[in-house]
This record gives structure tokens, C-alpha cells and sequence, in this order.
């Protein structure tokens, strides 16, 4: 799959205060290109609370372009591309809050948001944090770094490709029940949940599954690759994916002589 991950962090509590912006290019599930901006704020005015989770402050920034001179470097990557973000209703707001700032003309593209995909194909998991999602994928990163997350977010959707081994987004969009948005000059329309078609298991027999795993040497699937083929009865590919690790165990996307399916 082809698609461009994007992040933004913000100097204030304003979505048209970007103070630093990452892009990862990816093509054909691999990462490409690289893309980091420290960005000057219009308003050089940062909140203590935002200084606190990206470590960004004004001195940093003071030297740097604004942002109308960083889109003439960058907008090449949003044009006519899948665009996908962590929380996209953020992102997608900062970018185009900022575009209007500047009196700039949007740009089109379709984007869908890899919160909202994470919140219903890993529903084991407590949350679809960014940390808390790449933490179960066993992926570490820097987080509120915008050019580490953009590839903590890109790590995600090209994740779930491989346990779908599917790389055709509008059929992930329906198999895991979050829609497509689009950014337009005529305006714009969210990448929202609309319920989620992969099938749900019971609670009940995945904690007895759960159970019975536990009893099972913490080492069972140590050294070994399992592929699952078709569909589960008991449970969701995800959660069987999760168990499957919890026990040193690992996924693959095909069948090799190793491998059991």
C-alpha cells in the first residue's frame, strides 16, 4: 500500500499554531522518504502544557520558516495521496486551519485516521493511544516527536494490512468499519467510525481461551511463526494474534515450511 503518514505538533492551544510537522512516505508497505520541519509560529506564543509534551520552545523555532514557506517544500505530498494521521481530526484540522491562516488554497486528498481504525480492529487493547497501540506491536518510539510518530502511525496501518493481508484501503476501510475522509477546496468530510464489520467474539470464551493459554509454558510459541488462514471461531484475528505473542510467539503474513497455519 501507498499512502503518506503526516503529525503535527502545536506551539498553543490553537490549530493554526504548528511548531513542528513529520512526514514518512511509504510505497508498497515500506518506508521511502523521511520528512522533518521545525515550523515558526505566526503568533510566537507557546502554552507551558504543549512545551510539555513536545519539548519544543520558542528559541528552537525562532530562526525557522513559517509555514507558508515550509507548504512550498512539502505540499507535493499531500496532493492526490492517501494521507493518514494518529487522531486525524487533529491533524487534519491544524493543516487546514493553518492553509486558511495563510490564505492558502487546499490541497485534495483522501485520508483516513489510524485512531479510529486501531480503536476497532485492536479491541483488546485499553485504549488506541498512539503509545499504547505500537507498544502491543512491539514497535518503540519517540513519542510527541512529529517525525517519530508520523512513523509510529505509518507502522500502525501497515500493520494491519499484513494481519488483513489486504493493501487495498477502501476494503480495509469497510472490513474494519471506519470511512475515508477527504480534504477538498470545496471543503472537507471526516474519516469517521460507522461500526465495525469484523466480527466481534464473545467476551466469555475468549477469557476462557485466555485462561487456558496461561496455563501453557510462557515459552510455547517461542522460535515459531503462526499464520492464521481463514476464519476463527472462538475469537477475532487480533486477539488470536495477541495471544499468539503473549506466549514469545510470532505472526506472519504467509505460510512458509516453518510455519503453522
Amino acid at each position: 500500500m501507498n499512502f503518506v503518514a503526516i503529525d503535527f505538533e502545536t506551539a498553543n492551544e490553537k490549530r493554526n499554531s504548528p511548531c513542528s510537522i513529520g512526514i514518512v512516505v511509504v510505497e508498497n508497505g515500506e518506508i521511502i522518504e523521511k520528512v522533518h520541519h521545525l515550523i515558526k509560529p505566526k503568533e510566537m506564543r507557546f502554552m507551558p502544557i504543549n512545551i510539555g509534551i513536545h519539548g519544543i520552545r520558542p528559541s528552537m523555532v525562532k530562526d525557522e520558516l513559517e509555514f507558508d514557506k515550509v507548504w512550498q517544500k512539502i505540499n507535493h505530498y499531500f496532493n492526490n495521496n492517501l494521507v493518514i494521521a494518529h487522531n486525524a481530526s487533529f491533524d487534519i484540522s491544524v493543516l487546514r486551519n493553518t492553509l486558511e491562516l495563510y490564505n492558502i488554497e487546499m490541497p485534495s486528498f483522501k485520508y483516513i485516521c489510524t485512531m479510529k481504525l486501531s480503536r476497532n480492529f485492536y479491541i483488546g487493547l485499553d485504549n488506541a493511544r498512539l503509545n499504547t497501540v505500537n507498544k502491543f506491536l512491539g514497535y518503540k518510539f519517540k513519542h510527541h516527536d512529529a517525525l517519530a510518530d508520523a512513523m509510529a502511525c505509518s507502522n500502525i496501518l501497515t500493520s494491519i494490512c499484513e494481519e488483513l493481508n489486504c493493501n487495498n484501503i477502501n476494503e480495509i476501510s469497510n472490513l474494519v468499519g471506519v470511512t475515508l475522509g477527504c480534504v477538498n477546496q470545496s471543503g472537507y468530510k471526516p474519516s469517521s467510525t460507522k461500526g465495525r464489520i469484523l466480527k466481534h467474539s464473545n467476551r466469555q470464551e475468549l477469557e476462557k481461551t485466555e485462561n487456558e493459554m496461561n496455563k501453557l509454558n510462557i515459552n510455547a510459541f517461542q522460535n515459531e511463526v503462526v499464520v492464521f488462514t481463514g476464519g476463527l471461531v472462538s475469537m477475532t484475528r487480533d486477539e488470536a494474534i495477541r495471544l499468539v505473542r503473549k506466549l514469545n510467539g510470532m505472526v506472519g503474513s504467509s505460510v512458509t515450511k516453518r510455519q503453522h497455519a
